[in-house]
C-alpha cells in the first residue's frame, strides 16, 4: 500500500492538475484562483517527482568527465548541495506560510486562506528533502550512481552521433553503460 502511494502520488497530482486546468479555464471568476492552485501544485510536486526519479536539474559535466568508479563522491556532493537548497526552500516556505496565516490573508474569489497556496512549497519541499536524503544514502552507502533518463532529444530520436541503447530493467543505466556518465 505504501509502495503504491510512494510510486503513484506525485504522478497522480501531475496528471490530475492539467485536467483540472482545462476544466476550470471555462468556469467563472473562481477559475483563475483554482488554476493558480493547480499550476503551483503541479510545478512543486513535479520537482519532487523529478528528484525521486533522479531526473532533476543538474549539471553533469564533472560526472561525465570521470569514470564510473569515480562518480560516487562528486554525485554525493551535488546531491548534498541540492539537499541544502531544498532545506532552505522548505524553510522559507514555512516562513511564508506562517506569515500568510498570521496576516489572515485570503484569496479574493474563493476566500480560501493564501496559506493553502503556499503549503505546496512546504509539502513538496519536505518530500524533496526526504527523497534527496534517500538519494544520498543510495550514492554513499550503496554506490548507486545511475541517473534517471536524460531526456536528450538527440538520443531519443536516434541521432546518429549519439545512439545509446536502453538497458533492460535498469532506468538510468543506459548512459552509464554507454560511457556517457
Amino acid at each position: 500500500m505504501l509502495r503504491a502511494l510512494e510510486r503513484g502520488f506525485e504522478p497522480a497530482v501531475i496528471v490530475a492538475m492539467p485536467s483540472a486546468i482545462i476544466v476550470l479555464i471555462f468556469a467563472d471568476a473562481v477559475a483563475d484562483e483554482l488554476v493558480r492552485f493547480a499550476f503551483v501544485y503541479m510545478i512543486y510536486f513535479g520537482v519532487s517527482c523529478a528528484i525521486r526519479e533522479r531526473r532533476h536539474l543538474r549539471v553533469t559535466v564533472l560526472l561525465d568527465a570521470v569514470g564510473p568508479g569515480a562518480r560516487r563522491w562528486p554525485l554525493a556532493v551535488a546531491e548534498g548541495v541540492s539537499l541544502l537548497y531544498s532545506i532552505a526552500v522548505t524553510w522559507l516556505g514555512v516562513v511564508i506560510t506562517q506569515q500568510a496565516v498570521a496576516r489572515d490573508r485570503i484569496l479574493s474569489a474563493t476566500e480560501w486562506p493564501t496559506a493553502f497556496l503556499y503549503a505546496a512549497i512546504v509539502v513538496s519541499g519536505a518530500l524533496s528533502v526526504a527523497r534527496l536524503l534517500h538519494s544520498l544514502h543510495r550514492v554513499v552507502v550503496r554506490g548507486d550512481t545511475a541517473l534517471g533518463p536524460t531526456g536528450d532529444v538527440r538520443r531519443d530520436l536516434g541521432h546518429p552521433l549519439r545512439v545509446v541503447p536502453a538497458a533492460a530493467g535498469h532506468r538510468g543505466a543506459d548512459r552509464h553503460r554507454a560511457g556517457h556518465g
